[in-house]
């Protein structure tokens, strides 16, 4: 690169960091004006969704791979929520903390270890699960969005799991490396890859291959000749979650 070209990679980088800074700060004010009753939860719940998703696309616009895969997390965490509540703010500081700390490796250039900062995050808000005692076993739910997600993203989460949400496997494939989830669940029926795709990938990959991978499948007459002979198929029904754990000390995560 030239001299030229160079000051202006320099010069876009340090308008990146600083506007994230400048996104963080509007997430810690949103929470202070909620908590002092200046906005109410559902305005509240938007402004941080918006920064949010902004803070997700400079991390991606720019290659803060740390960052964004933490926004994800993000992102993920108000999967189910529709108004914000005192609860929350607590876990959307210590978001912004461990974000601040992603930015901050970002411009010193160091690395971060992505999969050990996962595993402090707060569990996934919007759903009452009762006293379920939660347990440090992460598992990835790879759906599209919708009701059947829901359904089992919530009784994942009444056994105790840690819950991370993906709606395309095309995403799957690019955060779990990162993430390093105790677990994959994937959906048979996915667009773009199919589950059994990424099954069959992720088991390829020497990076992926000893993370435990399990299908999602509706009909008890379903074949799958080309899922890998490691991967378990799940199927949908009252019993699901024990099934789910039965899989699980199979696979030896329980």
């Amino acid at each position: 690169m030239s001299t030229l070209e160079n000051d202006l990679v320099a010069e876009l980088r340090t308008e990146a960091i600083d506007t994230v800074e400048d996104r963080l700060v509007n997430l810690q004010e949103a929470m202070q004006d909620f908590h002092d009753g200046k906005i109410n939860g559902k305005h509240a719940l938007a402004t941080v969704r918006l920064e949010a998703h902004s803070l997700k696309s400079v991390a991606a616009s720019f290659d803060m791979k740390a960052l964004k895969v933490l926004c994800h997390r993000f992102e993920d965490y108000f999967f189910n929520v529709t108004e914000l509540r005192e609860e929350n703010c607590k876990d959307i500081l210590f978001f912004a903390d461990r974000m601040s700390e992603c930015l901050d490796a970002f411009a010193k250039d160091c690395d971060i270890d992505v999969s050990r900062l996962m595993r402090k995050l707060p569990n996934k808000g919007g759903f009452e699960v009762g006293d379920v005692m939660v347990s440090e076993i992460e598992v990835m739910l790879v759906m599209e969005p919708g009701t059947a997600t829901k359904i089992v993203t919530r009784e994942l989460l009444e056994c105790g799991y840690r819950m991370i949400n993906v709606a395309s496997t095309m995403d799957a494939i690019q955060l779990i490396p990162a993430m390093r989830p105790d677990a994959v669940i994937v959906s048979r029926i996915m667009p773009e890859l199919s589950g059994v795709d990424l099954a069959c990938a992720l088991k390829a990959m020497p990076a992926t291959r000893d993370i435990p991978v399990a299908l999602i499948a509706t009909s008890e007459k379903e074949k799958f000749k080309d899922l890998p002979p490691s991967v378990p198929v799940l199927r949908k029904g009252g019993k699901f979650g024990d099934d789910v754990a039965d899989v699980f000390v199979k696979l030896g995560i329980l």
